[in-house]
């Protein structure tokens, strides 16, 4: 009796997994699953009865006689809030538990701002993407918040190499947040969650092997190993931009400061200026591709990734600086990997946090389902997520 209980447990978990990709029809999910169509309709009907998923017409499947009826998770169910918090940025994404994003806000904050108040216009932040649908901070399920620097697993800033955010090392987000929001909070740095948003909607999506390196007013890089986003000890994992020698800390400010007049381009004029063939710009961009090289390739030799991702505010320019960087690359790395420029934005730090808080929850059902003695009705879930 046990072991078909885990067994069901197992298989309740599987569907719902394959439905919070997509909603799906019974006869799709008895193919996707390899159960026979019985055992999923038993498996949808439990999930149903505990609120998990909800019926609607299937249009696409339509034909003679019924239409079909698809499965998926109702949106009123629970959400996710993922903020990400920059030293000239705060912003904010709101999501059903199946990613489907309800709300977005972002807010421009100074690198001279104190703790406190860069706090206040997250919070503030929050207060408006969660009132936008109707919701408040009692509604989130998970609370992803995320930060430049070394993040300890306790949620404590260990390290924060930029400039500006003072009285920013040695916070406790994890223990702040929580104690303004009823669900879980998780902490992480803005790096390795925008590799989590690579792995889970952009290009390392299906990798198993990924150096994603973020260039945008700083430059640091992560590693996904074997599928996972790789933290290290603490959380310290791919700052490889910390070594002078790399000219990473200051990348973005300093290349093609021989060469440029003054008042210095931005960043984008300086791309736009190489597109059109100015020859400083092009020295400006050869300069940066080089320099930017030279870091992704520690990474590179470290790792041997099968594919390097160029991820923050630089990579809308990879058409410019792409085919120097990768003749760089190649001449520093025998076997260079496959390098593409991400299509995520300015979003993929705070997408990374719902990906991470999707993985989160999808732990905490794995585990219940494992030791627990029933598949958890969503309430139950919401409980095991803050425990």
């Amino acid at each position: 009796m046990g072991s078909r209980s885990l067994l069901r447990r197992m298989n309740s978990l599987g569907v719902l997994r394959a439905v919070m990709g997509e909603a799906q029809t019974l006869r799709e999910l008895a193919a996707s699953s390899g159960l026979s169509r019985t055992a999923v309709d038993a498996v949808v009907s439990d999930l149903a009865a505990m609120g998990w998923l909800a019926a609607s017409d299937a249009a696409s499947v339509r034909g003679v006689g019924r239409p079909a009826m698809s499965y998926g998770v109702p949106r009123e169910i629970g959400c996710f809030l993922s903020v990400d918090i920059g030293a000239n940025h705060v912003f904010a994404v709101l999501t059903d538990l199946t990613g489907a994003v309800l709300g977005r806000t972002s807010e421009r904050v100074s690198e001279a701002d104190d703790a406190e108040t860069r706090i206040a216009v997250t919070l503030e932040l929050c207060d408006r993407v969660l009132g936008t649908a109707g919701l408040d901070r009692g509604a989130p399920w998970i609370v992803t918040v995320g930060s430049p620097g070394a993040i300890g697993s306790d949620g404590r800033i260990l390290h924060f190499g930029g400039t500006g955010m003072p009285g920013w090392v040695g916070l406790d987000l994890r223990e702040r947040f929580a104690a303004e929001f009823a669900g879980a909070v998780l902490v992480e740095g803005d790096v390795p969650l925008g590799a989590h948003a690579e792995l889970a909607f952009g290009a390392a999506r299906g990798l198993s092997d990924v150096v994603y390196v973020l260039c945008g007013r700083r430059t640091s890089g992560a590693a996904i190993v074997g599928g996972r986003v790789h933290r290290g000890v603490h959380g310290a994992a791919g700052t490889v931009g910390e070594m002078p020698e790399l000219k990473w800390a200051e990348l973005n400010e300093q290349y093609g400061r021989d060469v440029l007049g003054s008042p210095r381009p931005t960043r984008e004029q300086i791309f736009d200026l190489a597109r059109s063939g100015n020859p400083a710009a092009i020295a400006a961009v050869d300069e940066f591709a080089d320099d930017l090289a030279v870091g992704a390739a520690a990474m590179t030799l470290a790792f041997d990734p099968e594919v390097l991702v160029i991820g923050g505010g630089s990579a809308p320019g990879a058409d410019v600086f792409l085919p120097r960087f990768e003749e760089t690359l190649a001449r520093i790395c025998p076997l260079p990997p496959t390098v593409v420029a991400s299509t995520l934005g300015s979003e993929a730090v705070a997408m990374g946090g719902i990906s991470l808080a999707a993985r989160h929850l999808d732990a905490v059902l794995e585990d219940a389902v494992a030791t627990g003695t029933a598949f958890p009705d969503p309430q139950q879930a919401r409980r095991l997520v803050r425990a």
